[in-house]
């Protein structure tokens, strides 16, 4: 192969490694969000518990938050040939 052919593969196989970590950045990024999310609720229902001074079954609602695509700056198509 030439070293042009062998360049341009490279930079490819780069690009298209640079955009699974952009990838798993935003993964981690929400993870991290639901992980803080998760640890204040159980925060606030050890409260709850240690102030009732009762053993009471507490039931948690979670709500799962839609994400706006069309305002999203993050949001990447990509194409495959």
């Amino acid at each position: 192969m030439s070293e042009k052919r062998i360049l341009r593969k490279m930079k490819k196989l780069a690009s298209r490694i640079n955009g699974q970590m952009e990838t798993v950045r935003d993964i981690m990024d929400d993870l991290e969000i639901e992980f803080e999310l998760l640890q204040t609720q159980i925060s606030k229902l050890e409260s709850k518990k240690v102030s009732s001074g009762q053993e009471e079954e507490l039931e948690v609602v979670v709500e799962e938050e839609e994400i706006d695509l069309e305002n999203t700056s993050s949001v990447t198509i990509k194409r495959k040939f």
